[in-house]
């Protein structure tokens, strides 16, 4: 195939056959110089003439190579970036990027990826890769970067890591966890030092062998559990009783109700005062501190306790011990335990024409039947009239009285003594209005020897200057009924 080559020639050239423009000036001169067929496509030249070109006084370019040349295309072929890609039936192709030469196609892939990893160099490319060879390693090619110790990571011999701030963990990442949060893990490449295998329940923070997770058991329903490989708030334990409801992770508070509460499953092994009162009815008022409480319960599984002891001069005439002791008796402040001058037990010294009763008198109370002179159920009292506080001489020194103002249901009757160790009534003269005991609800002493014709009211008795009076309970045991005593001295 002969080349056709177009060239432009000086004015004035005597090579080649010359044709004036018509509008003067410049002749052009063509030449039609045959070459051997070559691959390529037809160029232009302009310039100065090639001394080696073929033919004379003008220029001859051939293509050196096969591919896309510079030079002039095909008029049916668009092309900006002249690399003869473009839009039209006489381009060697479609051009993807027409303003680039060097590019006609794979504009959405990077351009140059040598490993196919995506990374290499161009602008569709995911980011730079430092080693185009192979597709696993795209960055760290200085050395493997492995921030948890695993030896995997990017750069790294055995492979990447799919978490690389886990060291159980990578290739497993979907089924590497802990979801219970005790430190044991399930699913992973590999177990923490410590766990020999998976977490048998990963949903139960209490469980992770498969011993734990075949023993814990709360057998007797207390929640308090046993087996397990550990105990907190929503397991605790171990439970050293668990066929014992009332006995937990250790010996519990121990209850007077005939049932154990402690892993030997003893019962009742207490003092009643460690025992009693129960939670619930802490610190009933009055009772004796010490060698308090009895512990009786009536069968197993009741409540047993009983108040043994009150502090003195308070009283459990209810019997139940959650209102402790509820009865105040008589005050030892304004009585006597035993017959005794001492204060406490002092009514008064009366004249002739005086009385003592109302506030001026203890309210006393004594809740228990009468156990004899000098055994505790029982007040003393002492009142004084001198016999020379009488208006007159004997035998008109006036008239003593001593009777109840109060008396609760006739429940008390009381005894005058002449002296502490003298019997009832000894020297002091007969009973008034005694009941059919021979107790006293009243004691008169008349001098007056006209009182009576019965000689019995007219013997020659010494006055009593200083009496003594024990007041007891007859009826109607452990009730706190109240008394309170008068005393006058009249005139006769």
């Amino acid at each position: 195939m002969a080349a056709l080559s177009l060239t432009l020639a000086a004015c004035g050239d005597s090579d080649g056959d010359t044709e004036t423009d018509s509008t003067g000036g410049a002749s052009f001169t063509t030449t039609m110089t045959s070459t051997p067929a070559t691959m390529g496509a037809t160029t232009m030249g302009m310039g100065a003439t090639d001394p080696t070109s073929a033919g004379t006084g003008g220029q001859t370019s051939t293509p050196t190579s096969a591919g896309p040349t510079t030079g002039q295309v095909e008029p049916d072929c668009v092309d900006n970036d002249g690399d003869d890609y473009g839009e039209g039936p006489d381009c060697l192709g479609p051009d993807c990027n027409d303003n680039d030469v060097t590019i006609w196609e794979g504009c959405g892939v990077c351009e140059e990826d040598a490993d196919g990893d995506g990374y290499g160099n161009g602008d569709s490319c995911l980011g730079t890769d430092c080693d185009d060879n192979n597709p696993d390693v795209w960055e760290g090619c200085m050395g493997c970067e492995d921030n948890d110790g695993d030896g995997y990571g990017p750069g790294c011999d055995p492979g990447s890591d799919c978490d690389d701030d886990n060291a159980l963990a990578w290739d497993t990442c979907d089924t590497c966890m802990d979801t219970d949060g005790d430190g044991f893990w399930v699913g992973c490449n590999m177990l923490p030092d410590g766990q020999d295998a998976d977490d048998c329940d990963d949903d139960d923070n209490n469980n992770w062998t498969a011993d734990g997770c075949a023993s814990c058991v709360d057998g007797d329903g207390d929640d308090f559990w046993v087996g397990c490989d550990s105990y907190d708030n929503d397991k605790p334990g171990p439970d050293c009783a668990d066929d014992n409801p009332m006995v937990g992770g250790d010996d519990e508070v121990e209850l007077c109700d005939g049932l154990p509460q402690n892993c030997a499953n003893e019962i009742d092994p207490l003092p009643a005062d460690e025992m009693c009162p129960p939670p619930g009815n802490m610190d009933p008022p009055n009772v004796n501190p010490i060698d308090g409480w009895l512990c009786e319960p009536p069968m197993p599984g009741v409540d047993g306790c009983k108040i043994k002891t009150c502090l003195d001069q308070f009283f459990d005439v209810d019997d139940d011990y959650t209102n402790g002791c509820e009865c105040e008796g008589t005050s030892r402040n304004f009585s006597l335990a035993e017959c005794g001058g001492e204060m406490p037990g002092y009514l008064g010294t009366l004249s002739e024409g005086q009385e003592i009763f109302g506030e001026d008198l203890v309210t006393g109370v004594i809740p228990e039947i009468d156990n004899g002179k000098g055994n505790g159920a029982e007040d003393w009292f002492w009142v004084e009239f001198p016999e020379i506080n009488a208006q007159g001489d004997r035998p008109a020194a006036g008239v003593i009285k001593i009777d109840f103002e109060i008396n609760q249901n006739n429940d008390y009757r009381f005894e005058v003594y002449g002296s502490c160790p003298a019997v009832a009534w000894d020297g002091i003269a007969e009973v008034c209005t005694p009941d059919p005991l021979g107790n006293a609800l009243e004691w008169w002493f008349w001098d007056d020897w006209n009182f009576s014709d019965d000689s019995s009211y007219q013997n020659n008795v010494n006055w009593p200057n200083t009496v003594y009076v024990r007041v007891f309970r007859v009826q109607n045991e452990d009730t706190c009924s109240q008394y309170r005593l008068r005393v006058r001295r009249e005139s006769d």
